[in-house]
């Protein structure tokens, strides 16, 4: 992928995240690339491939620093409040309408993001609570593929906009609280100890 088209995706993606998949359009993504909207088509069919391939931008970054996380961490509980601090990063400042806007306006981004969603993260959260039950830090009567797939919908259940309105919730303290209570639910008392204290380093990071 050239330098250009690459720019221009992370523009988009940016402003995507900001105003909404919908609102946002390929005429302001233009002026702000100053490039002229012909230019734009000439590097993208439409404002569909567009979309699709700022959501891959945003899948792989996320992949990369979640892999790195999955590496570095000492144990089950460090890999997943890391996690908990990547998606905050992640979602502050991100409008809850982008999710709706894909799934109602852009299948095939949309489609992207459940493939990824139901292999990459299922298979991180297995592999997590796979882990932690070895550790002894979750508790051994968790059912992995259960917890796996509960954990990985309420990823994007701080995003429904219909069940949580950004007028009236703060996104970020709606994905702290669904996860930290995933955590503490699937954790044994070793387990819960850890989290307080890692929640605690990382909260000052």
């Amino acid at each position: 992928m050239n330098e250009q088209k690459q720019k221009i995706i992370q523009i988009a993606f940016e402003q995507f995240r900001q105003f909404g998949f919908k609102n946002m359009t390929v005429d302001e993504i233009a002026r702000l690339s100053g490039i002229s909207k012909k230019t734009l088509y000439e590097l993208f069919a439409d404002k569909d491939e567009l979309v699709l391939e700022s959501v891959k931008f945003m899948l792989a970054q996320n992949s990369c620093e979640t892999d790195a996380v999955m590496q570095s961490a000492k144990n089950a509980i460090e890999q997943i409040v890391q996690v908990l601090y990547l998606m905050e990063k992640m979602v502050r400042g991100m409008n809850t309408v982008c999710y709706t806007d894909l799934q109602r306006h852009y299948p095939d981004a949309f489609r992207y993001f459940k493939e990824h969603k139901e292999s990459y993260i299922y298979n991180c959260i297995a592999s997590n609570l796979k882990q932690g039950i070895a550790e002894g830090v979750y508790r051994e009567d968790v059912d992995i593929d259960i917890m796996a797939r509960f954990r990985m919908e309420l990823a994007v259940l701080a995003f429904h906009h219909n069940i949580f309105p950004q007028e009236k919730y703060d996104t970020v303290k709606v994905n702290y609280q669904l996860f930290a209570n995933y955590m503490y639910g699937v954790s044994t008392v070793k387990g819960h100890k850890l989290i307080t204290n890692y929640l605690k380093k990382y909260a000052n990071i």
